[in-house]
């Protein structure tokens, strides 16, 4: 199974509310982890996104599922600036999934 998000498409060009991407990835990304599906984040046509929006939207799924989950999550059309708050995001997700199980 697999679940592929246009992020332009379903939210706008411009990404910047981070609640509003936590509210999305509830609805929208959490059920389909739960069923092992593989899932495409599509960026393309979003010109503008900040650290928010990026980390509501990826930040506490890893944090939640850990780095195994980015095996199954692919990433498309990001544009550089993009690409550095994802890298970023998923990188806090593990820090914390890290130190949650070490708790």
């Amino acid at each position: 199974m697999k679940l592929e998000l246009h992020l332009a498409e379903e939210l706008g060009s411009h990404l910047a509310d981070g609640a509003k991407a936590v509210a999305f990835r509830m609805v929208r990304i959490d059920p389909y982890v739960g069923m092992q599906a593989d899932i495409v984040l599509d960026f393309t046509g979003v010109r503008h996104g900040n650290s928010s929006f990026v980390n509501g939207l990826l930040t506490g799924l890893l944090e939640e599922h850990g780095e195994a989950l980015l095996d199954r999550m692919t990433f498309r059309g990001c544009n550089p600036v993009l690409r550095v708050l994802i890298e970023g995001a998923i990188a806090l997700g593990i820090q914390k999934y890290d130190t949650r199980a070490r708790a």
